[in-house]
């Protein structure tokens, strides 16, 4: 199998590569639209039935918000150092994720991409339907972050987490979490003088119940894929709708993006293009990878019960 990088031509390889403000101000714009519309329908759905359906389409655009905040963790997002960091530092906020704990444990799991014993990202629980149920739930995932948020400030880390934040790393990671904290304090308290559930309507609420929407896109990026090194292998690409790819900033080209990780969201498209006849794991459409996860899954369960039995 070649490698990626010599399946471009170098001079196209570099048009592709190149950072631009444009794009991502674009897609950064039209996301933040849909969630003042998605947010608006829950706002004149409070009080009605319609409520539940509004936060969870409310929801989904905000979980999808880890789209922007995955690019600007690769700093590639914008070409500006400043806005990337204003995005990645305000999505982290809203979806409750350290920066540079993510940021530290994304580059081990790039590095490590599929390695049972040094990959910290790599999922699993899908290997049988009960687990593939379980991580569904968003259950362990919530369990995960909140643990994060309450350990970090004490500088606590698990044996995972210390091997991937080295000793320089740690006290920023400790701080950040205080200020995450605080920043949520100030939230809580402003909605408890004020007898606001503004914060739960159009926030918390819709990003919790939406998750699972999240950890099933999570899932078809390397779920059933072959744990090996090679990276036009063990990750996935799913071709699907264009509003679908437009919310996800062309995550869905996750193969790719394994591939030539300093290839900016916006490129992947073109990228495809000279990588997609090469890739092990393309499939069409979300539902079709569930599909076959699933069908996996219960190869899984079938082999442990005949195990335990």
């Amino acid at each position: 199998m070649p490698s990626p990088r010599d399946l471009v031509p170098a001079g196209q390889l570099r048009a592709l590569a190149r950072r631009r403000d444009g794009p991502g101000l674009v897609f950064l714009a039209t996301h933040v639209a849909t969630l003042v519309l998605t947010g608006s329908l829950v706002w004149l759905s409070l009080g009605s039935a319609w409520l539940w359906p509004a936060m969870f389409l409310h929801g989904v655009v905000i979980v999808h918000l880890f789209a922007p905040f995955h690019e600007t963790a690769h700093s590639s997002a914008f070409k500006s150092r400043r806005l990337n960091d204003a995005v990645y530092w305000t999505t982290s906020l809203i979806l409750g994720l350290p920066p540079t704990h993510f940021r530290l444990e994304h580059a081990a799991h790039h590095a490590h991409t599929s390695d049972p014993d040094h990959d910290p990202e790599l999922i699993t629980a899908g290997n049988t339907v009960s687990g593939y149920l379980w991580y569904a739930s968003s259950l362990p995932y919530f369990f995960y972050l909140l643990s994060s948020l309450v350990r970090h400030p004490f500088a606590v880390f698990t044996d995972v987490e210390r091997a991937f934040i080295p000793q320089s790393q740690r006290r920023r990671v400790q701080r950040e979490a205080w200020l995450m904290w605080a920043v949520y304090a100030t939230v809580a308290a402003a909605s408890f003088a004020t007898g606001s559930f503004t914060a739960l309507s159009l926030w918390l609420v819709p990003r919790v119940v939406a998750e699972p929407v999240m950890r099933v896109i999570r899932l078809s990026e390397h779920g059933a894929c072959p744990l090996v090194p090679d990276m036009l292998k063990n990750t996935r690409t799913v071709l699907t709708l264009r509003p679908i790819q437009w919310l996800n900033w062309n995550m869905a080209y996750h193969a790719e993006h394994h591939s030539l990780p300093a290839v900016p969201f916006h490129a992947l498209p073109a990228l495809h293009g000279h990588l997609g006849p090469h890739l092990a794991e393309l499939e069409h459409g979300y539902g079709r990878t569930q599909a076959r996860i699933l069908g996996k899954a219960r190869d899984g369960s079938a082999l442990s019960a005949a195990l335990r039995n």
